[in-house]
């Protein structure tokens, strides 16, 4: 009988585990080109928590090109932050000009940049893309697509 408990206990912890999964917010891929010589693009994502309990909360800028992190404000000494309810968090990227970036020779119809957020739960997460020409005056936003 102690057998089968511990048999149940342990298919009961199992199971709940398996219900912790990770879940992800994702922008759709927006497709960049340069917007001129001399001008190079700059992206953000922008996450909100607009439910009442904290999420923690892991984003990413993602593309195909190589990018050159400006900062990070979704985590602390690396490691993603407890998104209070109500708060903002913004990830940014100058997308890198020249090598493996983005270049007026390397506008080819395949370059994106997108966004995703990953969370125990993202129902109460929404995310702004991001982007600006660079250099700026501040981070002027030429585009912006809510997801």
């Amino acid at each position: 009988m102690k057998t089968f408990v511990i048999g149940a206990v342990c298919a009961a912890l199992l199971g709940a585990a398996s219900l912790a999964q990770a879940a992800q917010l994702l922008s759709p891929p927006y497709f960049i080109k340069t917007r001129g010589n001399n001008v190079g693009t700059k992206a953000a994502c922008v996450i909100r928590n607009v439910g009442a309990q904290k999420i923690t909360v892991d984003v990413e800028l993602v593309s195909n090109n190589d990018m050159v992190p400006i900062f990070d404000f979704c985590k602390v000494n690396g490691r993603p932050i407890a998104l209070a309810a109500g708060a903002t968090c913004l990830v940014s990227a100058d997308l890198l000009e020249g090598g493996a970036g983005l270049t007026a020779s390397s506008n080819r119809p395949d370059t994106f940049i997108a966004c995703r957020a990953t969370a125990g739960n993202v129902n109460n997460l929404r995310g702004t893309l991001e982007l600006a020409d660079s250099p700026s005056h501040g981070f002027d936003v030429y585009l912006g697509i809510d997801f």
